[in-house]
């Protein structure tokens, strides 16, 4: 696969040929290239992230030189390149591994924050996709499965994520003023909302799309504290940031042994908090942030967070390993610039 080519046309194009992804992200516009930069992933107790299923990779050197690379061939480059940053090259093909394209049976529910949180860890193992998303000043969750079916396609309807959004943005300015009453209001409008079903192939079930823009700080913890820390960041917001009205996302990511994977060495959990793009976003750096890292957090490479290589060496065994491959390839640092 050209690393240039979106998911969102890899998708329908392996489709054609009876196949698909094992999984894809929230967002499908990335490129194949930019996920493998950044460790891009979705959810899912048993799957890895899409770096994971990347079984050959061809990489474009700064002097020219092309290198083919897989598990036995170049497989140091192989082990740093597949989660690399663009620091190593340019990633012009992959050869990736793929599954039998199957429907998949998507319901969505809404149901209160305590449930979700007492229920998460069953139904990770029970489901193949699994998420959900924590409304802060609402005690609600909003909760996505996804799991393999015979039955026959029953198409996703309209989008409603946006008007979902659009309800707790006014909840939030209406009623800022009172943390009850904005809980309130809002279980009384959301809290009873019918679920919602859908049947259809996984590359038209699995991303959603996003035009709300938005901020986002997204961290990788050790499944023991996932929960826990999760509910510190609510608790947090809660008490501080009255202009947060944006969901939080939680999801889980199998392991992985590639150097700068943030699922190196065990299965993560994710959190992601975001703030509309208009809204004032330094509290994730002073608030949330370190709640990240008190509980072993790895930063999501392709969103917000501060560390420098002095912390990320800590949070990642292979470090040095992956600097030597970069040394190496490319020696004058013409890779480099002021974030790498």
């Amino acid at each position: 696969v050209w690393a240039g080519t979106r998911l969102g046309v890899l998708g329908p194009a392996l489709a054609e040929r009876g196949r698909a992804m094992a999984n894809l992200p929230d967002i499908n516009k990335q490129s194949l290239g930019g996920c493998l930069g950044t460790a891009t992933h979705g959810t899912g107790a048993t799957i890895q992230a899409i770096h994971g299923d990347v079984t050959a990779l061809r990489l474009a050197t700064v002097s020219g030189e092309v290198i083919e690379c897989d598990a036995r061939q170049n497989p140091d480059i192989f082990q740093a390149a597949r989660v690399s940053l663009g620091a190593l090259g340019v990633i012009t093909q992959a050869r990736l591994k793929t599954i039998a394209n199957r429907n998949l049976h998507r319901r969505v529910w809404v149901e209160p924050l305590e449930e979700a949180l007492a229920k998460a860890e069953e139904r990770w193992a029970k489901h193949r996709n699994f998420e959900f998303y924590a409304v802060p000043f609402t005690g609600l969750a909003a909760n996505i499965s996804h799991d393999e079916t015979d039955a026959p396609a029953k198409p996703r309807g309209p989008d409603t994520d946006s008007a979902f959004l659009e309800v707790l943005k006014q909840l939030r300015n209406l009623t800022r003023f009172s943390a009850p009453l904005r809980k309130s209001a809002a279980q009384a409008l959301l809290g009873s909302a019918e679920p919602e079903e859908a049947i259809d192939q996984g590359w038209k079930l699995l991303s959603t799309e996003r035009p709300v823009r938005f901020n986002e700080m997204e961290y990788h913890l050790p499944v023991e504290n996932h929960l826990t820390a999760l509910k510190e960041v609510v608790e947090t917001i809660e008490a501080k940031r009255p202009d947060v009205f944006f969901p939080i996302e939680v999801r889980r990511i199998a392991a992985d042994d590639v150097w700068l994977s943030p699922f190196q060495g065990g299965p993560r959990g994710s959190v992601a908090v975001h703030c509309h793009y208009k809204d004032d976003y330094d509290f994730l750096f002073e608030l949330i942030q370190p709640i990240f890292l008190k509980y072993g957090g790895r930063p999501h490479w392709g969103k917000l967070h501060s560390l420098k290589a002095r912390e990320l060496a800590l949070l990642y065994p292979n470090w040095n390993d992956f600097l030597e491959v970069r040394r190496r390839l490319d020696p004058d640092g013409r890779l480099l610039n002021p974030y790498l």
